[in-house]
């Protein structure tokens, strides 16, 4: 009996395929989910190419049988109808010719039945008259004159065949291999029949009778070339797979690498960009002990052009041996940078070191503390402004009345002595000191009290011509010229007059009292490159000693014999109250320069803060 797989022509099986899918760290700009993905999409079409070979080489396997099956059939037919013809083969019965017709190889059997499935002819002639298939089954089959096939499994031999099928038509009317109507002779046997013709018993001519042949084809030697193209469409696909996949990662990680390259690239920028702006200087050590960087901070400190730090050895730019020890915090140095000028630098070092830990140089951190040390004076001066204000406030009144008494005494007293008399010059020189104290007192008020600001829109070169004719009295008796230079185009400027002229006037009685042999007064004015209006006054004088540059605007520190130490201190006052500042500088051909710079809007800012220093 045969298992017949019944409503398909055919069937594919094979092993499952189970894909684990393992997580990795991916490095790089691409996504590992995009990453999945591209493998995803090229395993997705590796497998539909290898479902695709699968489904044609089962297609042709199944063309391939058929076809034998079909001439197989085609051929039982042609031996059948020679049988049947008479003379030639006459002995040859339809059970003879299919035993022979199936000892042939890669044949399992061949069956004739009837349409109710019943055997009449098999290539086992011990299976003839026994069901073949069931009718229900027969029905299914519907068996035409076309071949068709289906797999069947042999419940006795346990084995799978290929099973071709179609109505069997031996005794179509023709003719013979003469041109003739073959029929058999009357006395011959019957070359169709249902048992063995020498046997006696009834004899059943089969001809007229609707047969149907079946051929039971083997599959094993077709199986196993389809497992052989199996396995090696199999080998291929995981080739390629393989291959694809390499790809798809050369081409990520190709990417990542141009991606990491990228911000490599635009960090490497951002740091040498924030390295270059950053305020401090920065010089890197190598392990060679040689300058391997240094940003333009540290360049402008060192006075070099760029790039003249690099290459250099460290104890030429630095006092490197003492750097090199370690210290806890930042180290304040009057130093010189590679021969440069001393100046006041807070210094730290710290050790360069890679991801493991190991030392590839030394970073040399300096910050400029002049403007620190500037501004440390600055607060020192104020603090001794504040203390000579709160003096001058009790002194000039416990001092100035009884300077009035005292000096009205005097007077009183002389005026009792013949003029030209001894006595009477006494008293006139008493008066005299008593008047010369008195304005020093006074000028001790003035230094003292609040700057009251009144301002208005003034003009530079006004107050300029002003000092000029308010000194020329001064400037003629020590044989000084005056020089006014006004430039065009200054802008007037919101000043107190009287006061601002007050600290043009002390800065111009400087600096005729600064040339005992006569010299040349400048007076210019006119527009700063930074926007601020400025009022300069040049001498030929001596000029400052440096000694004297930083303790010039103290209160009652001066260099002449007869001087107060005010005249300066107060002109500084009124010109910080306004918003401004005096610069000293020495002249290239000899004297010095007092510039004036101040704001050409504004400065009450200024205002409240010498109010308070006052």
């Amino acid at each position: 009996m045969v298992d017949f797989y019944p409503g398909a022509p055919g069937r594919a099986q094979g092993p499952g395929v189970r894909q684990i899918i393992k997580r990795w760290s991916f490095r790089g700009g691409a996504s590992p989910l995009l990453l999945l993905g591209a493998a995803g999409i090229l395993a997705a079409v590796v497998a539909a190419m290898a479902a695709m070979d699968l489904g044609r080489e089962k297609q042709y396997m199944t063309q391939l049988l058929l076809e034998k099956g079909a001439a197989l059939i085609k051929a039982f037919e042609a031996g059948a109808r020679t049988g049947m013809r008479g003379g030639f083969g006459a002995d040859i019965r339809l059970q003879h010719l299919i035993e022979e017709t199936a000892n042939q190889p890669g044949i399992f059997a061949i069956a004739v039945t009837d349409e109710d499935g019943r055997i009449l002819a098999h290539s086992d002639a011990s299976r003839i008259g026994q069901a073949l298939f069931d009718p229900p089954v027969m029905a299914e089959l519907a068996p035409d004159a076309a071949e068709k096939w289906r797999l069947a499994v042999e419940e006795e031999a346990g084995r799978e065949s290929f099973l071709v099928y179609r109505r069997f038509v031996p005794s179509s009317p023709g003719r013979g291999p003469h041109g003739l109507r073959a029929h058999p002779p009357a006395g011959e046997r019957e070359f169709l029949c249902t048992e063995d013709c020498d046997a006696k018993g009834v004899r059943r001519p089969l001809r007229g009778v609707p047969l149907i042949i079946f051929v039971a084809l083997d599959v094993a030697p077709i199986e196993a070339a389809r497992r052989a193209d199996l396995h090696n469409m199999l080998t291929s696909a995981s080739v390629i797979l393989i291959v694809g996949l390499g790809g798809v990662l050369g081409l990520f990680w190709a990417q990542s690498y141009r991606a990491q390259r990228k911000a490599l690239r635009q960090t490497t920028a951002l740091a040498s960009e924030v390295v270059a702006a950053m305020p401090a200087g920065l010089i890197l050590i190598g392990p060679d002990d040689k300058v391997a960087m240094a940003n333009g901070a540290a360049e402008q400190l060192a006075g070099v052009a760029p790039g003249g730090l690099v290459g250099r050895e460290a104890a030429s730019v630095l006092p490197w041996e003492e750097l090199r020890r370690p210290a806890a915090d930042e180290r304040e140095m009057d130093m010189s940078l590679a021969g440069g000028p001393v100046v006041a630098l807070g210094v730290s070092v710290s050790a360069v070191r890679t991801e493991e830990g190991t030392p590839v140089g030394s970073l040399v951190v300096l910050r400029d503390l002049r403007e620190v040390r500037r501004l440390e004076a600055e607060v020192r001066r104020r603090e001794k402004l504040a203390a000579v204000g709160n003096l001058a406030a009790g002194v000039a009144h416990e001092i100035r009345n009884p300077l009035s008494s005292i000096r009205g005494y005097a007077a009183y007293f002389g005026g009792k002595f013949a003029p030209g008399s001894e006595d009477r010059q006494a008293a006139e020189i008493m008066v005299r000191e008593v008047d010369r104290l008195n304005r020093v007192i006074s000028e001790l008020i003035e230094f003292s009290r609040p700057s009251d600001i009144q301002r208005r829109p003034v003009r530079l070169a006004d107050l300029a011509g002003h000092a000029a004719r308010l000194i020329r009295p001064d400037a003629l008796a020590r044989g000084v010229e005056i020089a006014v230079e006004d430039t065009p185009g200054a802008p007037d400027i919101p000043a107190d007059p009287d006061r601002l002229a007050q600290a043009v006037l002390n800065l111009c009685l400087n600096a005729v009292q600064a040339m005992d042999a006569g010299g040349t007064l400048g007076l210019r004015t006119g527009l700063a490159p930074d926007g601020r209006a400025y009022l300069e006054v040049t001498d030929t004088g001596r000029g400052i000693d440096p000694a004297d540059r930083d303790r010039i605007f103290d209160p009652y520190y001066t260099t002449k014999a007869r001087g107060t130490g005010l005249g300066l201190p107060i002109a500084h006052k009124i010109v910080a109250a306004h918003g401004g500042e005096i610069r000293l500088t020495p002249r290239p051909e000899g004297g010095t320069s007092a510039m004036v710079l101040l704001p050409v809007t504004g400065g009450e800012g200024a205002d409240k803060e010498e109010d308070d220093a006052g």
